[in-house]
Formats: C-alpha cells, structure tokens, sequence
C-alpha cells in the first residue's frame, strides 16, 4: 500500500497544468501494482478510437504479491516500467457498482490508476478512458491553448455506453469523478445522461467564463480558448439549475484557480436532495498540494462513503 501512495503522489504532483497537455505516454500501467484490468478501444460515433482501462472490483493483493509484480514489472536501474508480469483478467458474473473516473487536461489515464485502485478494492468496478489525442487514444489536433473540446464530450457519452455493456456491470449503478477539467465534464456529463447516479468533483468551476481571470492573474502571458458557445450550452453553473442527481464537490481552501466560492455557488444552485461540500484545509488546486494528497486518508473514506451511499 505505501507504493501505491507514493507512486499516486509522484504522478499528481508532475501534473498541475492551466490548460490541454496531452501525453501519449504510459508512464505505468496497472500491471504495475498486479492490479487486473483489460484495455479495449471504445468507438465514438464519430468514429474515434478511445483507448480504455476497464477494472472489475476486486480483493486487495497482499503487500508481498504487490512486490513481486512491482519487481517483475519495474526496473529499477533504468527507472521504467517493464510489462513482464500481467495479472489474468477475469469478468465478474456479479453486477456491481461502477465508477467512472474521466481524466483532466493533462497526461492521460495513467494517472488515474491510483484512484482507481482505491474504489476496486472497495467493492466498485472502475473505467478510465483517454480523450481522443490523449494517451493511446486516436490522434486528434489538440490546440494546447483550448481549456476543453466539445469533442470531449461526445468522448464521455461513449465511455458511458460501453461501461454499460461490461460483464459484472450494474446499470442502475453507474458514477462519476473527475478534477478540474474532468469535474467540469463529468458535472456535464451526468447532467445529460440520467443513468449516471451520481456524480463526485474535485475543483469544479462555474463557468470557463469565470475561472479565465483566475488563470490569467496566475499566468498572465497565457492565452486560453473555449469552444464557441461552449459555456452557453455547458456551463456547470448554468446546467445546476436543473441538476438533481447527487454531488459531492472537493476544494482546496487555497485554490486559487477554482477557488471555494465556485463550489458554493454550484451547491446553492443544483436542485439535488444530497449536496455535499469539503472545503480541504491547507490544499491548494493541484500538484503536491492537491487536497487528494494533503488529506488521502481522509479523501479515500469521504469519496468511498458518498459512492457507497448513492450507489
């Protein structure tokens, strides 16, 4: 388990962008930690390749099984990951909960593996996915000074199909998370799809609108691009007057990017039963202060409740 932690901080605290960096590499895979999981292709209707990680639910490995895959699987002279060692896949005939975890915007879904891990051994299944022009996704002209794509969510409405259709997959008990970028589109995607039950964000904002003067006042030489007419039709701020599935959002008293009144202002608005709020002490929007690694033991026991409890 301490490998884990730490190989979940080395990835998040590498990635604290303002806008899309993309990267096609897969620093480790799930293999890494004998974690099991298929890769599969997800087809959008646009006919664009997805690359996705599918994790049944499952039992944690003992420490010492955790080395050995992490031995066979990690050369540690050369400090790359090796795939040597590869736990057999095996399809759950139980139907359980799952969770979708989209990616920001940067990386791709290796950085997710952590967090993945976290709700497999807790009884969920778990889909991570790359954008298209992410990770082994299929090339797509990423500008890096656009925040978002609409494509982005065509690519969501996707995952979410073929979750759906996954062996041990209960469909009356699919969720959401996601940070930043991934909080913004996962608040999108389960306004429009009621399958989803419910929906967790770390940083979620209002409105590209209102979070570009933030960005500007950190990096003000930086230009930032949203799709036309994107927050018309997308905005989270507007889109929560007649939002009812269950929110949990997630927010760094520090975070200056997406800072705690944005979360307020989207909880005030959305018309949901359960509406939960934890403002983190000392944590910032991300990096090594993001408030998943200033409190991980307390962000694992919130996250884990609220998806136990609306799922």
């Amino acid at each position: 388990m301490k490998k884990i932690i730490i190989i979940c901080v080395a990835i998040l605290c590498s990635i604290n962008t303002y806008a899309l960096k993309p990267d096609s590499v897969y620093v480790y895979t799930p293999s890494l930690l004998g974690v099991m999981y298929k890769e599969f292709s997800i087809y959008t209707k646009d006919n664009f390749r997805l690359n996705a990680w599918f994790y049944p639910a499952q039992e944690a490995l003992s420490k010492d099984s955790i080395n050995v895959y992490f031995k066979k699987n990690y050369d540690k002279k050369n400090k790359i990951f090796k795939e040597n060692l590869k736990r057999e896949y095996k399809a759950d005939t139980v139907k359980k909960p799952t969770i979708i975890i989209s990616n920001g915007d940067a990386a791709n879904m290796y950085q997710l593996m952590s967090l993945a891990y976290v709700f497999i051994t807790k009884g969920f299944n778990v889909l991570t996915f790359d954008w298209r022009g992410f990770g082994k996704s299929q090339y797509f002209p990423v500008d890096t000074n656009y925040m978002v794509y609409e494509e982005f969510i065509t690519d969501y409405q996707s995952a979410i199909n073929a979750v759906k259709i996954q062996a041990g997959v209960d469909t009356t008990k699919i969720g959401v998370f996601g940070f930043s970028t991934g909080a913004q589109l996962s608040f999108i995607i389960s306004a429009l799809r009621p399958e989803i039950k419910a929906y967790a964000g770390r940083a979620l904002f209002t409105s590209d609108k209102e979070v570009i003067p933030n960005l500007k006042k950190i990096k003000p030489n930086d230009t930032y691009f949203v799709p036309k007419d994107f927050d018309k039709k997308y905005a989270p701020i507007i889109l929560a007057e007649n939002y009812h599935t269950p929110i949990f959002l997630i927010v760094g008293e520090n975070d200056k990017r997406t800072p705690p009144l944005m979360s307020i202002k989207i909880l005030n608005t959305v018309k949901s039963n359960v509406r939960e709020l934890w403002i983190v002490k000392n944590a910032s929007h991300g990096g090594e202060e993001a408030p998943e690694i200033v409190a991980y033991e307390e962000f694992k026991k919130k996250i884990v409740r609220f998806f136990n409890e609306n799922l």
